[in-house]
């Protein structure tokens, strides 16, 4: 309607200067006839001169009033801001806002069909109940009828068990009318012409809604049972309901038992779905779903490719699976699915896989140009609408790769999801999330933006509401804090406090030269640094020293404990950040401890560190890990010359002592130790012992953890599973598509091993003391360990899968090949 008023095309104002014009030459004409006839005007009467000027007058009125009217016409209509706040409303509105309507909408709908099929089964009870008191009690069902702890009863039943109750008592009737006609030994073509039906169509679908909101597979089942014992069709989102109730709980025998029983033609796209996702959901975490893969593939062969959502499933398992090998076959299965069955992915998807690129699992940080890749093709080629999950995927990538340029790409698309979708009053259709916040301040404690890392802090502190809030963002958490602590570890402060020279290290002629400003321009710049390093506040401006960093860190950390209620403030009266409570969500975990203790370790003295070390975790009752080991022994691995090393030393071996602990168990948190912190553990004590001058000992080191992790062990690869397989096409003759190949899958498990790098500084010390022997040996123990890796490469690309699983139920293809 506003469109149509807006088209309308404004009066041709063209009239209006006409007759202006022909006002014009009425005057014009009268002048000239009145020059013409001069003479004979003057004998002319005055009755007839006062005739022709009053005709003239009216003519001109009437030309004027035309005018008038034909200009109000032609004037464009104006609006006011509320109208037209009204008529772009609509047209700029946000997708979320109709999205929140169909929602309430579905939710009143699904509450008034709940009551609906309350008062079905509850008619139904009645019915059953009081049409026969003889021996109809829900105790003598037969073998395999649901069990009821209700007594037969004519009042109606509305505990949560009706459901239960009925199916139980038409169980019961329909087995005594069975086993009735067994006993009149009726003939097959008699029997459909006597009905068994106690219920009718609407009762059984309504006992099956109430059942898979109860997420009673058992009752739904015996439902399906009582249809087709009562000679009644089985709809297909009834056998899909009970599917879906069976997935939840990851029962494959159930799902496929409903398949082969009450299934006459194949599965349908959703009823594949359920299949597939009760293997998924059996499958145990961090594992490779190794079955839905097989299920997946089989019905491929059969030309019904599973929904996409599922290949959204299948990928998402294989992503969480936590390994390389997951991670190579979760993108084949993308790429293999784009050539099989749907050709264009959808926004999840493709978030999934934007996602994939910041993968820690990586062998590199980030794969930033792949995951801008997939946001261009999402974006830009598909022309679809990113969401906010996409957004935070690749942000995340952007930020991970530790790359100044992709860091900034990082901030720009954040940017972006602010700025470019906006309705006609400003507000923006995406608000930022934590997740959001967190990816950002991935980049920035990458690249050591300190800067950033604040600012975003304050942004999240700034933008926390209350509860009634409508766009509230979530609280701080203790991953944020995680990352902050990290921005300051990584941060370079610009000042030195070795850079600046003290004027008694000055030459003599420099001290009298210009004795009114370089005397007292250095030590005032010392001054002022010094009671820089001693303002206990936040200022706007970063940390300018180490010092400075320390405290900023030691105030946050303060607030955290206060906040939490573990310690109070020491000077309640300093609020550094008058925000009250917003670190209380923050939680004590082992790796925030250990991004604080970080901090402490680039900025702080080793003395400090060390103390810090051995009171933080005891007093806040949180274990050690091995990642906090590793990294207090890597710090004492780089101490400076003279007092620190001796530090370093005594420090170091007692992380040492409570690390061989952790080693011999063999376990962190449950999970085997990774190889990978086992050899730093040891490179960095190797090291340390090399620097503090124990070289025997860094030798013997060696010696005992070559004898503990040998070098022949590495020579076996890890056997290769079946969906690795080397095969290059699938059943019909269609090739196979992958994106990574054997040799570009990294191998999770091999076992601890030194190289020559890790214990260079050995080597020198070794040769600047002439000790032929031990470095004759610290090369061989290198040399072994290199040899041994390489034959381990060779022999997992060469090493074939293991033998094909077979399936029973129907062909599937074959693996995919490597």
């Amino acid at each position: 309607m506003h469109q149509a008023a807006l088209a309308t095309p404004p009066p041709p104002p063209q009239r209006v200067h006409n007759y202006s014009r022909r006002k014009e030459e009425l005057l014009d004409s009268e002048s000239r006839r009145g020059s013409m006839h001069g003479g004979s005007l003057a004998v002319r009467s005055g009755q007839i001169l006062s005739d022709a000027r009053v005709e003239l007058e009216r003519r001109v009125k009437a030309l004027e009033e035309a005018a008038s009217v034909e200009m109000s016409a032609s004037d464009p209509p104006s609006y006011t801001e509320e109208e037209l706040m009204f008529f772009y409303e609509d047209v700029l509105a946000l997708p979320q806002e109709p999205v929140k309507k169909v929602e309430l909408s579905s939710k009143e709908v699904a509450q008034r069909e709940a009551e609906r099929d309350m008062a079905v089964v509850n008619a139904a009870e009645r019915r059953l109940f009081s049409s026969d008191a003889d021996d109809v009690s829900p105790q003598n069902a037969s073998e395999g009828a649901l069990t009821s702890d209700a007594s037969s009863s004519n009042s109606v039943n509305t505990s949560p068990h009706v459901h239960r109750r009925v199916l139980s008592q038409a169980h019961h009737m329909i087995s005594r009318v069975e086993a009735a006609r067994a006993a009149l030994k009726l003939s097959p073509d008699l029997e459909p012409s006597l009905p068994v039906t106690v219920l009718s169509l609407a009762e059984f679908q309504s006992l099956m809604r109430i059942s898979i909101r109860a997420k009673d597979a058992e009752a739904a089942e015996l439902t399906l049972n009582l249809m087709k014992r009562s000679n009644l069709d089985i709809l297909e989102h009834m056998t899909t309901g009970v599917m879906e109730v069976h997935s939840w709980a990851g029962n494959v025998a159930g799902v496929e038992r409903v398949i082969a029983r009450y299934l006459t033609d194949a599965p349908a796209q959703q009823q594949r779905h359920f299949h597939i996702k009760a293997h998924l959901v059996a499958t145990p975490s961090e594992t490779i779903p190794a079955s839905a893969l097989e299920v997946l593939h089989s019905y491929e062969s059969q030309s019904l490719p599973a929904p996409m959502h599922t290949y959204t499933s299948v990928i998402t398992a294989l992503l969480s699976s936590k390994s390389s090998l997951g991670r190579a076959q979760a993108w084949d299965l993308f790429s293999h699915m784009r050539y099989v069955a749907h050709p264009d992915p959808d926004v999840p998807l493709y978030t999934a896989m934007i996602r994939a690129c910041a993968s820690p699992l990586n062998a590199r940080s980030s794969e930033p140009e792949k995951a801008l890749d997939l946001w261009t093709e999402m974006t830009v080629d598909r022309r679809l609408s990113p969401t906010a999950g996409a957004y935070d995927a690749i942000i995340l990538a952007c930020a991970r790769s530790g790359s100044t340029m992709y860091v900034n790409e990082a901030f720009r698309l954040a940017k972006q999801m602010l700025d470019a979708h906006r309705n006609a009053r400003g507000e923006s259709a995406f608000a930022p999330s934590r997740r959001t916040f967190c990816a950002l301040l991935e980049g920035a404690k990458r690249v050591g933006d300190l800067a950033r890392a604040r600012w975003i802090l304050a942004q999240m502190i700034a933008e926390q509401r209350s509860k009634d809030g409508e766009r509230a963002v979530e609280n701080v958490n203790e991953e944020v804090m995680m990352h902050v602590f990290h921005a300051y570890a990584s941060y370079r402060p610009p000042f030195k406090r070795g850079d600046v020279r003290s004027v008694k290290d000055l030459p003599a002629a420099s001290k009298h030269h210009d004795s009114g400003a370089s005397a007292e321009q250095v030590p005032a710049q010392a001054a002022s640094v010094e009671a820089h390093d001693q303002t206990p506040a936040f200022t706007q401006v970063p940390p300018q020293s180490s010092t400075e960093v320390i405290h900023e860190v030691q105030v946050l950390f303060d607030r955290i404990l206060n906040d939490t209620g573990l310690r109070p403030l020491a000077d309640p009266t300093h609020d550094d950040l008058p925000l009250q409570e917003k670190f209380k969500d923050v939680e004590l975990t082992p790796r925030l401890l250990n991004s604080y203790l970080s901090v402490y370790y680039r900025h702080g003295t080793l003395e400090t560190a060390r103390d810090l070390y051995r009171q933080v975790f005891d007093e806040y009752k949180v274990s050690r890990t091995g990642r906090t080991y590793v990294e207090a022994l890597e710090r004492c691995a780089i101490a400076r010359r003279g007092h620190e090393r001796t530090v370093a030393l005594e420090f170091g071996e007692e992380v040492w002592a409570q690390w061989q602990t952790l080693e011999i168990a063999g376990q962190e948190g449950g999970r085997p130790l990774s190889g990978r912190t086992i050899e730093k553990a040891h490179i960095a004590m190797i090291r340390l012992l090399a620097l503090t001058g124990h070289t025997d000992r860094a030798v013997q080191h060696l010696r005992a953890f070559a004898a503990r992790y040998p070098p022949s062990d590495i020579r076996t690869p890890t056997p290769k599973p079946a969906l690795r397989s080397t095969r290059t096409t699938l059943a019909g003759e269609r090739p196979l598509v992958r994106m990574t190949s054997a040799a570009e899958v990294p191998d999770d498990h091999v076992p601890p091993l030194i190289m020559f790098d890790d214990v260079e500084i050995l080597h020198h010390r070794l040769v600047a003391q002439g000790a032929a022997e031990q470095i004759a040996y610290l090369k061989y123990v290198c040399k072994a360990y290199e040899g041994y890796l390489r034959a381990r490469r060779n022999a997992a690309l060469k090493m074939k899968p293991g033998p094909q699983d077979t399936m029973d139920a129907a062909p599937r293809l074959s693996s995919p090949s490597a």
